[in-house]
């Protein structure tokens, strides 16, 4: 395989695991509740909400499930990726059109888990 493919490969599965712990960050802050919370960081977290202007809370709650039910479909597209790869699709050099093609799809699911966790943080 090739150096472009490994390391979009890496880029990938590195951007779908960031994607999931900023949903499930997202998920657990929103959803957080007085009983669950652990620590003075959880009972800021709560106060901050109970206090706060935060009308955007669902709409967030919603984002990141989705974000999550996203994450969960490009870790498959990338295993199929990774098996095609493994089953010689063209992959021996930089230049092969089916290398290329695979390398771009790794960067545009890489690029969008990206853009995801950031919108997820922000």
């Amino acid at each position: 395989m090739s150096g472009a493919y490994l390391a979009a490969d890496e880029r990938a599965r590195l951007a779908v695991a960031d994607l999931i712990v900023a949903a499930n960050d997202a998920i657990r802050v929103r959803t957080l509740r007085w009983e669950d919370a652990h620590d003075e960081v959880d009972a800021a977290l709560l106060s901050r909400r109970w206090t706060g202007y935060a009308p955007s809370g669902m709409r967030r709650l919603e984002q990141a499930r989705d974000d999550l039910a996203f994450a969960s479909h490009v870790r498959a597209e990338i295993e199929r990726v990774s098996e095609s790869a493994r089953a010689g699709s063209g992959l021996d050099g930089d230049s092969s059109v089916a290398g290329q093609q695979l390398v771009g799809r790794l960067v545009a699911l890489a690029a969008d888990c990206e853009r995801r966790a950031v919108a997820l943080r922000s």
